[in-house]
């Protein structure tokens, strides 16, 4: 039996989205995933937390509704085996490893690119929940895209793709080549293994070691304790 549609809840207040994530644990309730979707449960008026990975599964019909509800009353960061550590559950801003500056630290914005904050991290507003992390790249037409805001994926419309592969977060654009992995060294540790993206014809490619503004490369010029490390 397919299971009911899960709809995002997009008009939820600031306070109704605190309770689902306190509710939840500030992840995904089936593998607990800091990056998610606000869900209608198939069953009932209650809401939940799913990352795309897993809300993709409740679409192809492979989730039943006990299952769901199941994972939604017992959230897997709250079992017991759950290993917080592999993935951003800090109660401060991490250390960030990109562009050859290996150790840029209190630095919420460390790239904008024609004005755009590319990636933002923020501390989570409760000391138990997990870092936010928000994303920006550019879309087909090089408009800038809004993928990740504060944690909650956006896209609705197959534009862009999720997925969690061992301890890395790998987001990719569904056409063109926007793309953007974070590897989860530890809880408030993080590197950007691969960022790529194009903004109003501006070029940015990022790794740990090394960053290319328009083809040209540069290395260690982002600098920490600063609200934005690099304007490009």
């Amino acid at each position: 039996m397919s299971l009911p549609v899960m709809p995002s809840l997009p008009a939820l207040t600031t306070q109704q989205r605190d309770d689902i994530r306190q509710a939840c644990g500030f992840a995904c309730v089936r593998c607990g995933v800091t990056i998610y979707r606000y869900l209608r449960l198939p069953e009932g008026p209650g809401a939940t937390l799913l990352c795309p990975t897993c809300h993709g599964l409740v679409e192809e019909g492979r989730l039943t509704s006990t299952q769901v509800q199941s994972f939604h009353t017992n959230p897997v960061v709250r079992q017991r085996h759950f290993a917080r550590d592999r993935l951003p559950f800090s109660p401060d801003l991490p250390t960030l490893i990109l562009g050859g500056s290996r150790q840029v630290r209190d630095t919420p914005i460390p790239l904008t690119l024609e004005g755009e904050p590319i990636l933002i991290f923020a501390p989570p507003r409760r000391s138990n929940g997990a870092t936010r992390i928000s994303l920006r790249l550019g879309g087909v037409d090089g408009a800038p895209v809004q993928i990740i805001d504060g944690n909650e994926w956006l896209p609705s419309d197959g534009s862009w793709h999720f997925l969690l592969r061992g301890d890395r977060y790998s987001v990719m654009a569904a056409r063109g080549d926007g793309l953007a992995v974070l590897r989860i060294v530890a809880r408030n540790r993080i590197a950007v293994e691969h960022l790529r993206t194009t903004i109003r014809g501006r070029r940015l490619e990022v790794t740990p070691d090394w960053m290319e503004i328009d083809g040209k490369r540069n290395v260690g010029r982002i600098a920490g304790g600063t609200l934005i490390g690099l304007e490009c």
